[in-house]
């Protein structure tokens, strides 16, 4: 397979993974919920901490928590976390209502295209 075959299907199965009733993930949706859910706590477009820490390059970042256990805020850890972040650390402070799946999906399509993007403004 071609590098770009690759490439292609690797995105596919990625935004598979977190997809409910064959809709694709949203990044332009998940910058919308990243908004609403998470701007009260945390800065979008900064790494400064906020309450929380800033989200800013969050995809593929090693957390800045201590007792996270994972070694980078990958896919599936970024959907385990928002699933349910007092399940991975029972003493966060972290409070949120459940994320739906959808709303999970799209915010990770967010974080994702935002860690890929040659932006240099963002």
């Amino acid at each position: 397979m071609n590098r770009t075959l690759c490439q292609m299907v690797f995105c596919l199965i990625f935004f598979g993974l977190f997809v409910g009733e064959a809709q694709a993930a949203d990044a332009v949706r998940g910058k919308i919920v990243a908004g609403v859910l998470c701007t009260p706590c945390h800065h979008l477009h900064l790494e400064s901490k906020r309450i929380g820490p800033g989200l800013k390059g969050i995809y593929n970042r090693a957390p800045r928590i201590s007792g996270v256990p994972f070694a980078r805020w990958d896919a599936a850890a970024l959907d385990a976390w928002l699933a349910a972040p007092r399940a991975i650390k029972p003493n966060t402070e972290m409070a949120t209502p459940p994320i739906a799946a959808r709303d999970r999906a799209d915010l990770i399509a967010y974080f994702f295209i935002e860690e890929n993007s040659e932006n240099p403004d963002q």
